[in-house]
């Protein structure tokens, strides 16, 4: 098995990520290689990886080129999917820790799944940050939910496993249209050649990462995320709106439907509950105030990232910057 780690400008992070793979419990049967991919970092990246590298036998680092005809963090998978022959990958970011219990779960999967999806939250700290951490796991949750229905919606490219001859069928990630979104554009290449998938969510494959630190830079990656999200099915992208402008929609109904009001206490109630349900399904701390608040602050943000995405702006990521899909 090979974890692929693309790494940019990732000085400050990517020590706690390694950290946590080398640090993984697997079968004695099972071995695991770690190829590091520095996507031209400008920071003290490569320093940091290549002393791993140093360190470790099974860490391989690679100063990927950037003459190749693909771009951003796409080049660098594609790059370094070239240099193994293990028969499953593992894609990890170099943002993200991972529990010890990660790569064997993942790898117990992908015995009958062709791709899987463990589930990535933000870790906890103030209030903006545990929203984050709240939504991120409402959303994995639903992809969860139609996942175990047959529902095909989208992987999560920062824990995500997939079998190399599933990868080699679907072309590796040359043979992908160029997407910012890489994780859905390679999960919707699986599907459509038939693969099989997972999404998994228990405490096991339960990876943290960092919150966005501003509200900006949370518009400008949920942008990023939405231009997977504009090509997921016409249905699920309209209950996909209709989940983000429900309050505002219902309220101009009460206008006219008084009875209709109710609805909203209702459904706030609901939502509330769930969230508290979700943390408990993940044996994490409850985040009680923002289990309550969540939804007053979801109406907040995503109506905000709908006005955003209106003018269509360019996705930056990763200190470049890329067309709207």
């Amino acid at each position: 098995m090979s974890i692929l780690v693309a790494a940019r400008n990732e000085g400050v992070t990517i020590k706690s990520c390694l950290e946590s793979l080398i640090s993984q419990i697997v079968n004695n049967n099972v071995c695991v290689d770690i190829l590091i991919g520095n996507d031209a970092s400008e920071d003290n990246t490569e320093e940091v990886i290549t002393e791993f590298e140093r360190k470790f036998d099974n860490i391989n680092v690679f100063n990927v080129p950037q003459n190749r005809a693909l771009k951003g963090k796409v080049n660098v998978l594609d790059y370094l999917s070239l240099q193994t022959e293990a028969e499953y990958f593992l894609f990890a970011d170099a943002d993200v820790v991972y529990p010890s219990t990660w790569v064997q779960n993942m790898l117990n999967s992908l015995i009958s799944a062709d791709i899987v999806t463990g589930v990535t939250i933000v870790e906890e700290g103030n209030y903006w940050s545990n929203y984050q951490r709240l939504d991120w796991m409402l959303a994995l949750k639903l992809i969860q939910v139609l996942a175990k229905m047959g529902i095909p919606i989208t992987a999560m490219g920062n824990n995500l496993g997939i079998r190399k001859s599933m990868f080699d069928k679907v072309g590796g990630m040359r043979n992908i249209p160029f997407s910012v979104a890489e994780d859905f554009a390679l999960f919707r290449e699986v599907v459509n050649k038939g693969g099989s998938f997972k999404q998994l969510f228990s405490s096991e494959v339960l990876a943290v990462t960092q919150p966005v630190d501003t509200f900006n830079n949370w518009l400008h990656q949920r942008w990023r995320w939405m231009q997977g999200a504009k090509k997921i099915q016409f249905s699920l992208k309209i209950l996909n709106y209709l989940n983000i402008i429900f309050y505002p929609l219902l309220i101009l109904l009460g206008v006219f439907f008084n009875e209709l009001l109710w609805l909203i206490p209702v459904f706030y109630l609901v939502k509330s509950v769930t969230v508290i349900a979700i943390q408990r399904e993940l044996e994490l701390k409850i985040q009680w105030k923002a289990s309550f608040l969540f939804d007053i602050m979801h109406l907040v943000t995503y109506n905000s990232l709908l006005l955003y995405s209106i003018r269509a702006p360019k996705v930056h990521w990763k200190g470049r910057v890329y067309k709207s899909e």
